[in-house]
């Protein structure tokens, strides 16, 4: 019986840790969700919400680097679209608009954003030297810059890039395993 309970202990904190481990963020609700990706993708159609898209730290720029064109037309027209969603979601969605904000200017430097600009268009950043990319443009930039940005991440949590090729097989594996051990758990109990 204790055996069973550590275990369904573990597999509940494997399940929230794997969903937590690049941002940290419970998902906007349907409402939001469709307002924030509508008018994104009106913006340009690589915009996504999903972590481990190689464009979800340009994306974020939209919302969070303020005073930019881009920051401005999409500030604007999301907010009467989330005006209309429920009341809860619009509260989630403020509650998380800070932490989510903060979030961002610490990890958008990452070396995840790689494939990407962490701002729109009127200024990009890169950690990586040569290049960086805002939704398919290029533009280059120094060495010195780009070794100043990469020196300047000091986040020590996992985070995506494009070279991962598992496509989320390796979460799918996990999940699967914790889901296992809970049903064997369950079974032990009676």
């Amino acid at each position: 019986m204790r055996f069973s309970v550590i275990a369904i202990v573990a597999a509940i904190a494997a399940v929230a840790h794997a969903q937590t481990d690049y941002y940290p963020f419970k998902p906007n609700g349907a409402c939001v969700k469709s307002c924030l990706l509508t008018v994104g993708q009106k913006i340009d159609p690589q915009f996504t919400d999903d972590p481990t898209n190689p464009y979800f730290i340009a994306s974020l720029a939209y919302a969070h680097e303020r005073g930019t064109p881009k920051y401005i037309a999409y500030m604007t027209e999301t907010g009467p679209c989330i005006g209309k969603c429920p009341a809860d979601e619009q509260a989630l969605y403020n509650l998380d608009y800070p932490a989510k904000n903060d979030w961002y200017v610490a990890h958008k430097n990452d070396a995840a954003a790689t494939a990407s600009a962490t701002a729109p268009a009127s200024s990009t950043t890169s950690a990586a030297a040569g290049s960086s990319t805002t939704f398919g443009s290029s533009q280059p930039t120094s060495a010195s810059s780009s070794a100043a940005n990469a020196a300047s991440s000091s986040s020590t949590t996992a985070t995506p890039t494009n070279t991962n090729k598992d496509n989320g097989a390796g979460s799918l594996a996990a999940s699967s395993l914790v889901g296992a051990a809970v049903l064997l758990s369950a079974a032990a109990l009676f």
